[in-house]
């Protein structure tokens, strides 16, 4: 199956909201074995709400329509697909009542307007909400589904989870569904895993292999269509051992996991974090984590002109390790911009020291970024985070 995911609402369009119901939706899709072909959004104008709907009827076997439900005039996308499809509209009693009882002695323009919650196509399958007051449904017509869901994320993902998948579920019966293994690696470039795995993707066929880029960290995943879990894993292995084999000094983790919930694993003792120069993004991811370290002890410095080099890094951050009687820590030293400091391009290069300590015995890492002050801050976080574990591995 085919599907097109059409978000509705001009305030997506301006920029005033970020559209994260489609990154859940389509994620969701492909764990059904759904295959999501185009995404699109429209604001809330009939002609171009049913101009998308015509568009993607000529291409998908699923429309997935979230938004425009609401009380207000603007609210417009069961209008325009009963208008589209040619359908009656029609009151759903059990979602009237709610909405009637709910605004019982209110005005009566207030309970007409949030009577339209309540609609839904004559003969179409409802989606009921009971996080909310609007009605989702889908209608099939000219053998396309158009299935309706709310636009707000509480109430979207509850009616997709209890209402749509399942209905999608039973619908389409016995397939094979898309399934994802996640290969995790720090300290390493874009440019450098591609070029890495260039022979390996130029033959890529069942197993489908794509690299991911964030600020600091790199993400493979490797996606094949399986009958079962099981079925999928004896396909995943032989690339992902191959992969292994190729990327093992910058390899983390196997599971979908960030550097810090890796981190979180090792529950570790008496640990400290200690940084100088930097933003705290080291300190604010750890602290992000469920997951707490006994006796974990923060410190944070701002120094202006005072020079930063190995001799300087080793006395502080042994003297934070003493004080705070720690067994195991990790320290970022930020060093002030010199005229030394600039690329051929004029570009500023950050020079910074990663200190780690393992178990009392403290090493020093002397590393140097690219880029502007909050990227290059966020790249050497990870970078100290990722060489304290493999350091604990």
């Amino acid at each position: 199956m085919k599907a097109e995911i059409i978000a509705v609402g001009t305030e997506i369009l301006l920029g005033q909201i970020l559209n994260t119901n489609a990154q859940y939706m389509a994620a969701q899709l492909a764990d059904l074995g759904i295959d999501v072909y185009f995404q699109g959004v429209v604001g809330d104008n009939m002609s171009r709400v049913k101009q998308a709907l015509q568009i993607a009827s000529e291409r998908s076997d699923l429309v997935l329509c979230c938004g425009g439900l609401g009380p207000t005039e603007d609210d417009l996308t069961k209008d325009a697909i009963a208008e589209f499809t040619g359908a009656k509209l029609t009151l759903d009693s059990e979602a009237e009542k709610k909405i009637l009882e709910l605004f019982k002695g209110g005005s009566d323009s207030l309970i007409i307007s949030n009577r339209r919650q309540a609609n839904t196509i004559e003969g179409s399958h409802l989606f009921k909400n009971e996080v909310g007051l609007a009605v989702g449904f889908v209608h099939k017509y000219q053998g396309t589904y158009y299935a309706v869901i709310p636009g707000p994320p509480r109430e979207m993902k509850y009616m997709f989870e209890y209402e749509l998948k399942p209905w999608l579920d039973q619908m389409l019966g016995k397939r094979s569904k898309l399934y994802s293994k996640y290969l995790k690696f720090g300290n390493i470039g874009e440019s450098a895993v591609e070029d890495t795995l260039k022979d390996l993707i130029k033959v890529q066929s069942k197993v489908s292999i794509a690299p991911y880029a964030d600020i600091g960290e790199i993400t493979i995943r490797l996606s094949v269509k399986a009958n079962n879990l099981e079925q999928a894993e004896i396909e995943f292995e032989q690339i992902a051992n191959q992969i292994r084999n190729l990327l093992a000094d910058y390899l983390y983790s196997e599971d979908n996991e960030s550097l810090e919930q890796a981190l979180a694993k090792h529950k570790i003792d008496d640990f400290g974090v200690y940084e100088i120069n930097t933003n705290a993004y080291l300190s604010n991811r750890i602290y992000s984590t469920d997951v707490h370290h006994t006796n974990l002890k923060i410190g944070l410095t701002k120094i202006a002109d005072e020079i930063i080099d190995e001799p300087y890094v080793l006395t502080q951050f042994a003297k934070f390790i003493e004080q705070n009687g720690l067994k195991n820590s990790i320290g970022i030293f930020h060093c002030p911009l010199t005229q030394k400091s600039l690329t051929s391009s004029g570009r500023p290069k950050k020079k910074f020291f990663i200190a780690l300590c393992i178990n009392g015995e403290i090493f020093i890492n002397e590393r140097t970024f690219v880029g502007d002050i909050q990227s290059v801050q966020i790249r050497a976080a990870k970078t100290a985070l990722f060489l304290l574990l493999k350091a604990l591995k």
